[in-house]
């Protein structure tokens, strides 16, 4: 499947500011391991930047950085990118010793606490990673609420338990705890959703889900807990990965200036073929 991504970022501001650093991780990942190519990737800054810098971050991730020492109200990022999907996993690769302790142990996001602890407690009974990760996935898609406005990009996978419900974000991270807590190496996937990002089919932002490693057979399943297809597949738009959201957020940045921030996000994915 080929597919045509439109994302739409735009920052507002009530009074001007000035010296902006942004990063940017909107780049769809070309990893000759991932069942998926990225042909082409443009990235329009307005103001524009001097410069537009490039680098690839410690999981492999293509981040976007520049900044706007002019003063300024609003600043506006267009990436546009035409992807071609494959069905498949991430294959293991020979990196994957060093990443898999990381993606074994609690990050800013996803905790240990108790309730997690109980939780994965009726999952002990698989050996295999792949069956244990596939209850996890079903499990959350049938137990949690999906609801907008409850959490934020800042809630940890505690704040979501007692919770019940969230958003692709907060499954992700409920499920990457449940796996790590048993010894399931998982590692979080930011990207896009061909058909929506939102279970009625709506596309809004960047989508969510994990990918869990499984052995150097099976190497990387992606499993999306939001959906109950529950497997990631060619409908899918892997911008990157990490140990939760807090390694892959699409924009990040800073600016100086007494003002208040608005964000508005569009994105809008389509087939070319």
């Amino acid at each position: 499947m080929i597919l045509k991504i439109e994302h739409s970022t735009l920052f507002e501001y009530d009074n001007p500011i000035y010296e902006t650093a942004t990063e940017v991780r909107l780049h769809p990942d070309n990893n000759h391991a991932a069942p998926q190519r990225c042909s082409s990737f443009n990235l329009q800054v307005d103001p524009p930047p001097s410069t537009i810098f490039e680098y690839t971050d410690f999981y492999g991730n293509t981040v976007n950085h520049f900044n706007l020492l002019q003063s300024h109200k609003q600043v506006k990022i267009v990436a546009t990118s035409v992807v071609e999907t494959g069905i498949g996993q991430s294959a293991a690769s020979d990196n994957d010793d060093i990443f898999l302790i990381d993606f074994s142990c609690q990050s800013r996001y996803v905790h240990f606490d108790q309730a997690i602890r109980d939780f994965t407690s009726r999952f002990a009974i698989h050996t295999d990673s792949f069956k244990l990760a596939e209850s996890i996935c079903r499990h959350i898609n049938e137990s949690f609420i999906y609801e907008p406005g409850v959490t934020d990009v800042h809630s940890t996978s505690a704040v979501v338990m007692a919770l019940g419900r969230g958003v692709c974000q907060d499954f992700a991270h409920i499920m990457l705890a449940a796996c790590r807590v048993l010894g399931v190496p998982a590692r979080y996937v930011s990207g896009y959703l061909f058909g929506g990002s939102t279970p009625d089919g709506r596309d809004e932002a960047t989508h969510a889900w994990c990918e869990v490693y499984c052995g150097l057979e099976k190497g990387w399943v992606g499993m999306d807990p939001t959906h109950n297809t529950l497997f990631v597949d060619d409908r899918y738009i892997k911008i990157g990965s990490g140990r939760d959201y807090d390694d892959v957020p699409p924009v990040r940045g800073t600016y100086k200036g007494n003002a208040l921030e608005k964000l508005s996000v569009s994105v809008k994915v389509s087939s070319v073929e």
